[in-house]
Order: C-alpha cells, then sequence, then structure tokens
C-alpha cells in the first residue's frame, strides 16, 4: 500500500477540517451551518456518492458477497461495542459517561472521515464496499445505541434508521447486482456531485469541533482513553477477529479503517436528545477526530 498518497490524503482532510474550524471561531460559520451541511451530506452528498461507486466499480459481487459484508460489518460494531463496555468498567464510568464512553467506541465516524479514506485507498470498489456498512450502522445505532445511552430500550426506533444512504445503498447494491449500465451522462451527474462529500463532510466536522471549547475537551483523561479505545485498540481487535475467518482483502482493509474511525459524530445528537451528558459526548468526537489525524495512517501502516 502506498503509504506517501494515504499521509498525503490525511494531510488534505486535515486542511478541510482546519479551515472549517477557524471558519466557526472567526464567526463566518455557526451551529446552523453545522445542521444543515451535515443534511447535505447525509441526504444528498453522500447518495450521489454511493450510486457513483456502483456505476464505477470494477469488481463482481454476488448477493451472498454481499450478505456476508453486511455480516461482517455487523460483527465488526459488536466488537468495538464489547471493547466500550469493558473500557467504560475498567474507568468505573459512572451514570451518563458509562454510556456514552461505550457508545464512542462502538460507533465510528464512517462518512465524514471514513469513505474518504477508504476512497484514496482503494477508489470506487472500496466505496462500493463501504456502502454496506450503512446498513449495521443505521440499524444498530438507533437500536442498541440508544440503549447504551439510555440504559434502557426508552428512546429505541427502528423507523429511525431508514435514512437516505440506507435506501441509497439497498438501491444501488440491487442496480448493481442486475449489470445494467447507465449513460455516461448520468454516470458524470453522480461523480460531479458525489465529488463534493470529501470537502463538505471534513468542513462540517471542522466546523462542529469550532463550537467546543478545546481547553475542557482537552482536560479529562478519561476522554483519551475513550480516544485510545476508539482509535488503536478497535482496529486492532477487528483486524486480529475478523482476521480468523475474513480472506478477502479488500473487506479485510475495509472493515480495519472503519474499526480505526473517530467517534461518530451523531454521538452529540443522541445524547441532547436523550437529555444526557452532551459536552462529554462532544469531548470525546473532538479528541478523537484530532488524533485520528495521526493514528489513522498508523493503523493502516501496521495492518494492512
Amino acid at each position: 500500500m502506498d503509504m506517501a498518497s494515504v499521509l498525503t490524503q490525511m494531510g488534505i482532510l486535515v486542511f478541510i477540517m482546519a479551515v472549517g474550524f477557524l471558519c466557526t471561531k472567526i464567526g463566518v460559520t455557526g451551529p446552523e451551518f453545522t445542521r444543515s451541511g451535515s443534511k447535505v451530506v447525509l441526504n444528498v452528498l453522500l447518495v450521489f456518492t454511493i450510486l457513483d461507486s456502483v456505476t464505477s466499480a470494477e469488481i463482481e459481487l454476488s448477493l451472498a458477497d454481499v450478505g456476508v459484508d453486511i455480516l461482517v460489518f455487523f460483527v465488526m460494531v459488536f466488537i468495538c461495542s464489547l471493547l466500550g463496555w469493558l473500557g467504560a468498567k475498567l474507568m468505573r464510568a459512572k451514570g451518563d459517561r458509562a454510556g456514552i464512553a461505550i457508545f464512542s467506541v462502538a460507533f465510528t465516524n464512517t462518512v465524514f472521515v471514513g469513505f474518504p479514506i477508504i476512497e484514496s485507498v482503494y477508489g470506487a470498489e472500496g466505496i462500493l464496499i463501504a456502502t454496506l456498512s450503512n446498513v449495521p450502522f443505521n440499524l444498530l445505532v438507533y437500536t442498541l445505541g440508544v440503549v447504551m445511552l439510555n440504559g434502557s430500550a426508552k428512546g429505541m426506533s427502528v423507523k429511525n434508521a431508514i435514512s437516505a444512504p440506507l435506501v441509497a445503498t439497498v438501491a444501488a447494491v440491487a442496480w448493481f447486482l442486475t449489470g445494467w449500465k447507465l449513460p455516461d451522462a448520468v454516470v458524470k451527474c453522480f461523480d460531479i456531485i458525489g465529488g463534493g462529500t470529501v470537502p463538505m463532510s471534513m468542513l462540517v466536522v471542522g466546523a462542529s469541533l469550532g463550537s467546543i471549547s478545546v481547553r475542557e475537551a482537552l482536560s479529562d483523561w478519561r476522554v483519551y482513553v475513550v480516544s485510545l479505545l476508539r482509535l488503536i485498540a478497535a482496529p486492532l481487535l477487528t483486524w486480529l477477529v475478523l482476521g480468523l475467518f475474513v480472506r478477502d482483502g479488500l473487506l479485510m482493509g475495509v472493515s480495519v479503517i472503519l474499526a480505526a474511525c473517530p467517534t461518530a459524530m451523531i454521538a452529540t445528537a443522541l445524547a441532547i436528545r436523550a437529555g444526557k451528558d452532551e459536552a462529554y459526548a462532544s469531548q470525546c468526537v473532538f479528541v478523537s477526530t484530532v488524533l485520528s489525524a495521526v493514528t489513522m495512517p498508523l493503523m493502516i501502516w501496521l495492518l494492512l
């Protein structure tokens, strides 16, 4: 694997994220941009990225392959969830922070950080495989994830799992399996619109981090423990467990990269909705995202 290209890509992502961070600090953007920008990424740009991956990928997938890949991603989330639970126990996290710590290790920022890295490493083929992770992520984050945060099944909703990326994933995979080709003009449209996913994603991440108190985020040692579990222990454990039965190098690579991503940004939104400690959730997102600029290239270099 060409690590120079990975480091270059990470540098580009960090630079765009820094621009978003600065925009918030100087007042160019605010909370409304973060909210509306994330909706644009999830409901528009990511949908076209998924569709573009289907029209550009040059690999063969059967329905059985799709099922196996989705199962592997379910296993990955459960591995990370178990790790988060053990970490919360070892840290003796109490109350709201226990559930947030578990959630922060279990669910990763696949769309805003993982997909851009996967695209730079594996191209459209990698994105096609990565999009399948939308199925377990959406189904589990609004069910198992809500249970983690609330400590009970209160607020759990499978209906909320039905999102634009999930619908696009199902439609795109179904189209891919037919083997039919779209007109070049349509493919070009998908490529142009989908090309906005990476810069817009990182601007949103940076703008979101810009609204957090850096001093407060860096003051709690437990946040660093959660981040190290998320960024180092999770991909290592995923690599070890999946290595026992996954023989597809592309699937393994995509899984490890997704497992090495920082905490999902949705952690803060769900914590707010559940009336939990949203400041702590934001700290976990902030610290893990910043540290991922170093840890993700390291994990890719060591494991892939």
